[in-house]
């Protein structure tokens, strides 16, 4: 049965009721998820314990940021039917919700998060048959985008993990995230801070975000595809491991970062999309109770990956093109 695009009203009712009935579904629960704010701040960071989280398998360090799709790995080929909320047409918007969600056909599925940060936690594979390895371009931004036109919520957010940034899985997918879940103001702290506008490029501006731990590039215009393939693009040449969170369209946060295998720190912390957007993920209480704004700040700081400059530098230069 195709029903008329209303992504919130299929997402929530649907990921309420895997959560409700399904509950050996999740890894962690949210009545375990205790999130408290860091003041004073310009833009708070939120802390965020999960208690009770089943842990993932240790993974050996890796280099390749760009790896082949490998069957033989984990992957969302054989995804479980109950862990499916429906489908979306990428071409067209149309919300797919019928009892064969898992066919030949299923290409780009709305899948349950079954590890959540917060209610509706949920992850998109587009073009699943495609067998992509986990590597973002402009093609399938521009695919994804269509969630954003048949949202009703200003809430949603995208964001990806690129591998060797807190990517767990090498099968392309992003995570869909509604921010009002997360923080009383309904923006990431990252949105808070002011954008330093860089350089005009294929009708796009890239700027910095000013005065933020890690140094973070943002995109902005009505049409951002080009500008952020190009980014994409730079940042492989330069084999830049990158998380990214989209606030719509128009607008792209791009975090330009070391690989996680060089990051160490004493309580655990994984940096992915939501850590560097400000939501720091804490996987044990006294990491929740202890960590400070400073320890924060030092820690995104160290995160910058030491080629940023030179990724800047490079774009600029497409503007005087």
């Amino acid at each position: 049965m195709i029903q008329k695009p209303c992504l919130e009203d299929t997402l929530k009712q649907k990921w309420s009721d895997k959560y409700e009935k399904s509950r050996d579904l999740f890894r962690s629960t949210l009545k375990f998820i205790h999130t408290k704010p860091i003041l004073p701040f310009k833009a708070y960071f939120n802390l965020q314990l999960i208690e009770n989280k089943v842990p993932t398998q240790i993974r050996d360090p890796e280099t390749e940021l760009i790896g082949e799709f490998n069957e033989d790995d984990v992957n969302f080929l054989n995804v479980e039917q109950k862990e499916i909320l429906f489908r979306v047409d990428i071409s067209t918007g149309e919300i797919v919700d019928d009892e064969n969600n898992m066919n030949e056909n299923n290409d780009n599925p709305i899948l349950v998060n079954t590890a959540p940060i917060c209610s509706y936690h949920s992850i998109v594979v587009p073009f699943l048959n495609s067998k992509f390895q986990q590597l973002l371009s402009g093609f399938i931004a521009e695919s994804v985008f269509i969630l954003f036109k048949i949202s009703q919520s200003p809430h949603l957010r995208i964001g990806y993990n690129s591998k060797l940034a807190n990517c767990s899985i090498n099968h392309l997918h992003l995570h869909l995230i509604y921010v009002d879940q997360l923080f009383d103001n309904n923006r990431f702290p990252v949105e808070e801070f002011p954008i330093k506008p860089l350089a005009t490029i294929k009708n796009a501006t890239l700027g910095e975000v000013e005065n933020y731990p890690i140094r973070t590039l943002v995109i902005t215009g009505e049409n951002i595809i080009e500008l952020l393939s190009l980014t994409i693009d730079t940042l492989l040449a330069h084999e830049i491991p990158h998380n990214i969170m989209f606030v719509s369209p128009q607008l792209a946060y791009i975090f330009p970062r070391r690989n996680q295998f060089d990051f160490i720190h004493e309580h655990g912390m994984k940096p992915a999309y939501a850590e560097l957007c400000g939501l720091m993920i804490c996987r044990s209480k006294k990491y929740f109770e202890e960590l400070t704004l400073q320890e924060i700040e030092a820690k995104l700081s160290e995160l910058t990956h030491p080629l940023f400059d030179n990724v800047v530098q490079d774009l600029v230069m497409l503007s005087a093109e």
